[in-house]
């Protein structure tokens, strides 16, 4: 008995460090599996993050001119995350979106102002 609560205990350790480093890795990370992940991932708070659109670095995968965007993005305290989403159609160019994220999973976009986006990330954002 004692031998298979060690085992057990031992078990839940190792799934608990795995979810935890499966978490760090997918925060940051534009591929499906992390997006997926993110969606559901408790480790993770949902933030705005702002991007300046760039349509150089936009493709059309899918034919159908559902353009995906492969962007650096900056959250509310200006630190950098890159991240992918799907617009609906081609962007304008040079205009500002605040997008509804968690990790690198993206909700919803907005178009905003200049003036709605703070300072330091407004700096940050036409320094590319």
């Amino acid at each position: 008995m004692r031998s298979f609560l060690r085992v057990f205990l031992l078990g839940i350790v190792i799934m608990g460090l795995g979810y935890f480093s499966v978490c760090m890795y997918a925060k940051d990370s534009t591929g499906q599996a992390a997006q997926a992940f993110n969606a559901y991932n408790v480790l993770v708070k949902r933030e705005p993050k702002y991007v300046k659109i760039d349509n150089r670095e936009a493709r059309d995968e899918d034919g159908y001119g559902n353009y995906t965007y492969d962007l650096k993005s900056y959250d509310s305290n200006g630190n950098e995350h890159p991240v992918k989403f799907m617009g609906m159609g081609k962007l304008k160019q040079d205009h500002y979106l605040e997008l509804d994220t968690k990790g690198s999973y993206v909700y919803t976009y907005k178009e905003v102002l200049k003036k709605d986006i703070p300072s330091d990330i407004y700096t940050k954002l036409n320094i590319q």
